[in-house]
């Protein structure tokens, strides 16, 4: 399998860290070489250059934190018929009744338990724990440390910051920024 990781920023690095075994070209719209504890990776061209590689390109993941951005580039992926990868990093863990949609990440000591679904394009990010029968939309970033407690529906295009915690039964609705160490108590509605 070869895997291609659109940009080459510091989740980049991180997603690496999950595939390193496995053959892996990079692109970025800016960066001509990708150094990740000095080894040097030449970045193969931007994301339209993606195209010319689609043959060789087994699987994709875009490697950005920004929900945005990552949602534009997932848009142009899909449009232009890759298939996209699944990445769980082997020091997390990922209930057997858990699923997780296509593109999205789950970084090292990530917890998710039984009946959750993880949406499309998302990360999970380091030491972040989502527990039982919850509900993750698409495009929706859950940072290192947050706490999601059973049966909390958050929706597309969430950034839920660093350390943040969300008691049981929680509706957050789409495009929702939850401030870092924020501790969530009721529903939030959309936007």
């Amino acid at each position: 399998m070869t895997l291609a990781i659109l940009c080459t920023g510091g989740h980049a690095k991180s997603i690496y860290d999950i595939v390193k075994r496995k053959k892996v070209y990079f692109f970025d719209q800016k960066k001509k070489i990708f150094n990740i504890n000095n080894r040097e990776f030449k970045v193969m061209g931007n994301h339209e250059s993606m195209k010319n590689y689609k043959k060789k390109i087994s699987k994709v993941i875009v490697a950005i934190g920004n929900n945005e951005i990552r949602e534009k580039y997932y848009k142009f992926l899909k449009k232009n018929k890759f298939k996209f990868t699944i990445l769980v990093h082997p020091k997390s863990y990922s209930s057997f009744g858990a699923k997780i949609g296509e593109g999205s990440v789950v970084m090292q000591g990530s917890f998710i338990n039984t009946d959750s679904v993880i949406g499309n394009n998302c990360i999970i990010n380091s030491n972040a724990s989502i527990d039982h029968d919850c509900l993750i939309k698409d495009h929706t970033h859950i940072c290192p440390g947050v706490i999601i407690a059973g049966n909390v529906k958050i929706g597309k295009n969430c950034w839920i910051g660093l350390g943040a915690k969300i008691i049981e039964n929680c509706v957050i609705g789409d495009n929702v920024f939850v401030a870092a160490g924020t501790l969530v108590t009721k529903n939030v509605k959309s936007n």
